[in-house]
């Protein structure tokens, strides 16, 4: 049953090349995160991000004809997600106003490794095998021997890494539990009301 309700076809070249793109972009966002902090403080520029996001997807939505109906039973699993987008954009956005740019990429592009550490436990037929636990454990020492020679900085940048690696471990949690949840709830639908249901949260903040 499981099997049936999960979609794991091999991607095509074109999901692929779109993949590739969605991560580089990701993968800059401590760049721009770390620019946008200059003008706004980290709370505020999450809600203006928030705002924007919903207006793209609410109206992809709208215009694939897709309702955006919030329903009774899907709100448990939307305020789960809504909850890690909050923590995941605080730490990220707290983080990295605490540490250097480039480490804050660095450290925030271990999410896909915790992604796949979750999928482990939540998604068929993404078990962890012994090479993938190795190429696991040599990407984690990786990163780590990347920035090890800057780690006497200490300090606030030293927190500033920690929780930049939060906002990668909860981004990763997001990630797999939307994968489980966008079977029964339209993919449009989720993210806006995800977006919707946590702009409260920054507007007060």
């Amino acid at each position: 049953m499981i099997e049936k309700e999960f979609r794991n076809e091999d991607p095509s070249g074109k999901t692929v090349a779109l993949m590739l793109l969605i991560v580089s972009l990701i993968g800059g966002g401590a760049f721009a995160v770390k620019l946008g902090l200059q003008g706004f403080p980290p709370l505020i520029m999450a809600f203006f991000r928030c705002i924007l996001g919903l207006v793209v997807v609410g109206g992809l939505g709208f215009y694939f004809g897709m309702s955006m109906r919030l329903r009774f039973d899907e709100v448990p699993r939307l305020l789960i997600l809504a909850a890690l987008y909050i923590l995941h954009t605080i730490t990220l956005n707290v983080g990295t106003q605490l540490t250097i740019a480039s480490r804050a990429t660095i450290f925030f592009t271990l999410y896909p490794l915790f992604t796949v550490i979750f999928g482990h436990f939540w998604l068929p037929d993404q078990r962890l095998s012994a090479i993938k636990i190795l190429g696991i454990l040599m990407a984690f020492g990786g990163t780590f021997i990347t920035v090890a020679p800057n780690f006497q900085g200490g300090g606030d940048t030293l927190i500033g890494d920690l929780i930049v690696i939060l906002a990668a471990f909860s981004l990763a949690l997001r990630i797999t539990l939307t994968k489980v949840f966008v079977q029964d709830i339209y993919p449009y639908r989720l993210l806006a009301w995800v977006l919707a249901l946590s702009m409260p949260c920054f507007f007060r903040a």
